[in-house]
C-alpha cells in the first residue's frame, strides 16, 4: 500500500519536501497544500517585480503546477486551507477556498511548512487601515504596486533587509520613502553600526529620509492611516505604511497539535526536523533549529534553509533517516550599489547571549590589484571569541559581486571550528585583473590576530 505524505504550505520548504519525498519514494500519495493561488515562487525577487527590474509576478514561479502534478505526480491543492489535523486518526481537514468544498486527507507522514506572515506591531488603531501593507506574498506586491500608482509618500517601519529593499524599489517608482527603525542603523539584525553606516548614507544621497532610533508609538486617521507619530516625537505624513519589522511564524496548527512552541516563537526541531510527535514534521520559515556558533536554537528564515530544511524533512517523512547540521544563516544581498554579506552573530547578538566582548578584525581594500583599472573597495569584518580565537561572526560590503564570496569561505571556516589564526594563514589566489595578493579577508583575519596576541603577552 502506498504511503501517503501530506505537505501544509506550498513554499520553498514544502515544494523541496514533496519533491525530496518523491525522489525517494516513487510510488507515495504526495499531497501539497497551500492556501496561495499559484505554486511556489520566489518570494526573495518579490522587491524586484516591485522595482519593475523582473517584468511580472509569474517570472518567480519556481516550479510550474504542470511539473508539479504531471511529471512528479504531487497532487498540488491551491487555494487550500488547512482547518484542523486529527493527529489521532492521522485524517486532515481542509477548505477549497475558491470551491467553498469541505476535503479530508488521511496520512501516514505529515510535513508543517506553514511558512510566516509580517509581523504587525502592536498599535492601537492600526488594524483594519487600508493602507497598511507587508511584502511577502505574491498578493501583497499587487497591492503595492497598485498604490505606488495612486500615491507619493510611503512610510516604512524597519530596516530590515526586506525594508531596505522595498525602499530602493519604490525609490525606482518614484515615491517618496520615509523609513522609521528602532536601532541606530538599518539592517541590524545584519550588520554592526559601522558596516551599514556606508549604505544608509548612500541611500540618503539617492533620496531615502530615515528617522532612527525610534519607532512609530501612535497612527493617526479613521479608514486610512494619515499620519504617525514616532517614540521621538515626530510627525509623519503617510500615504501608505510599509510594515518591515520581521516576519511572525505560522504556528497555529503546530499549538493544535501539542509541537513544542520555542522562545522565538517558531515550532522546534531536532535534527530529523521532527516535532517531537511521531511522523510529524517542519521546515522552513515556521521553524526554530539549533545554530552552529553557539547551539541554541534560533530563527533562520531565509530561502537557503528552508530548501535544507524541506529536503531533510521530505526524506525522513518518505522513510529515509537523514540530518540536518546546525545553520548558520549565511546571507547576501545587493543595495543601493553595495553588495552586501553576513555570517554567524553580531555584536548585538553576542552581547544579548551574554557572551564576551568579540576581537574585531577589520580592513577595507580593493578587488584587483592596485595599479589595475575597475577595482572596486571592499570591506570585511571579523567577530573573534577572545578566549577561543573562534570565529563567531562576520559581515562584508563591497561596490561589486565579492563580499559574499569571503563570506562563503567564513561561513565554512566558522562550521569546522577554525581559528582567526587559519583564515590569517589563508593562501588566496592572485592575479592583477581578478584579485589582490593579499585578500581584504586574509588582512580582516591579521588584525584580529594582532589584537588577539597583544592580548596574550600582556
Amino acid at each position: 500500500m502506498s504511503k501517503k505524505i501530506v505537505i501544509i504550505g506550498g513554499g520553498a520548504a514544502g515544494t523541496s519536501a514533496a519533491l525530496e519525498a518523491r525522489k525517494i519514494d516513487k510510488t507515495a500519495e504526495i499531497t501539497l497544500i497551500t492556501k496561495e493561488n499559484l505554486p511556489e515562487y520566489s518570494r526573495c525577487g518579490l522587491p524586484y517585480v516591485l522595482s519593475g527590474v523582473i517584468p511580472k509576478l509569474e517570472n518567480l514561479i519556481i516550479h510550474q503546477e504542470s511539473v508539479l502534478k504531471g511529471m512528479m505526480k504531487i497532487n498540488l491543492l491551491l487555494n487550500t486551507e488547512v482547518l484542523d489535523v486529527d493527529l489521532k486518526n492521522k485524517v486532515i481537514k481542509a477548505k477549497k477556498l475558491d470551491e467553498n468544498k469541505l476535503l479530508e486527507l488521511k496520512f501516514d507522514s505529515l510535513i508543517l511548512a506553514t511558512g510566516a506572515k509580517t509581523a504587525y506591531p502592536n498599535l492601537e488603531n492600526l488594524n483594519g487601515k487600508e493602507n497598511v501593507y507587508g511584502l511577502r506574498t505574491a498578493e501583497d506586491v499587487k497591492k503595492l504596486s497598485e498604490a505606488a500608482k495612486k500615491f507619493k509618500n510611503i512610510t516604512i517601519l524597519g530596516a530590515s533587509y526586506v525594508g531596505m529593499e522595498a525602499a530602493e524599489a519604490l525609490m525606482k517608482l518614484g515615491m517618496n520613502v520615509t523609513v522609521i527603525h528602532r536601532s541606530p542603523e538599518p539592517l541590524s539584525t545584519l550588520l554592526d553600526p559601522d558596516m551599514a553606516q556606508p549604505i544608509r548614507k548612500k541611500a540618503e544621497e539617492e533620496g531615502v529620509k530615515f528617522i532612527l532610533g525610534e519607532t512609530i508609538i501612535e497612527v493617526k486617521g479613521d479608514k486610512k492611516i494619515e499620519q504617525v507619530k514616532t517614540s521621538g516625537g515626530k510627525t509623519v505624513d503617510v500615504d501608505v505604511l510599509l510594515v518591515a519589522t520581521g516576519m511572525e511564524p505560522e504556528v497555529d496548527l503546530a499549538k493544535k497539535i501539542g509541537a513544542k512552541i520555542g522562545d522565538k516563537g517558531g515550532i522546534q526541531v531536532n535534527e530529523y526536523m521532527n516535532v517531537g510527535i511521531e511522523d510529524v514534521y517542519a521546515a522552513g520559515d515556521c521553524v526554530e533549529y539549533i545554530t552552529a556558533t553557539t547551539g541554541d536554537y534560533s530563527m533562520y528564515q531565509l530561502g537557503t534553509t528552508a530548501v535544507r530544511m524541506g529536503r531533510v524533512a521530505g526524506a525522513n517523512a518518505a522513510g529515509k533517516k537523514i540530518k540536518l547540521p546546525p545553520l548558520l544563516g549565511t546571507t547576501t544581498g545587493k543595495l543601493f550599489g553595495f553588495e552586501i554579506a553576513s555570517v554567524g552573530l553580531t555584536t548585538r547578538d553576542m552581547k544579548r547571549k551574554g557572551l564576551p566582548d568579540p576581537v574585531y578584525g577589520k580592513a577595507t581594500a580593493l578587488t584587483k590589484a592596485e595599479y589595475y583599472p575597475g577595482g572596486k573597495k571592499i570591506t570585511m569584518k571579523l567577530l573573534v571569541h577572545p578566549e577561543t580565537w573562534k570565529i563567531m561572526g562576520a559581515q562584508a560590503i563591497s561596490e561589486e559581486t565579492s563580499a559574499s564570496q569571503r563570506i562563503n569561505i567564513v561561513a565554512l571556516a566558522i562550521k569546522e571550528g577554525l581559528t582567526v589564526k587559519s583564515l590569517a594563514e589563508l593562501e588566496t589566489c592572485y592575479a592583477p585583473p581578478v584579485a589582490p595578493t593579499w585578500d581584504v579577508l586574509v588582512l580582516a583575519a591579521e588584525s584580529a590576530l594582532m589584537k588577539l596576541e597583544r592580548t596574550k603577552k600582556n
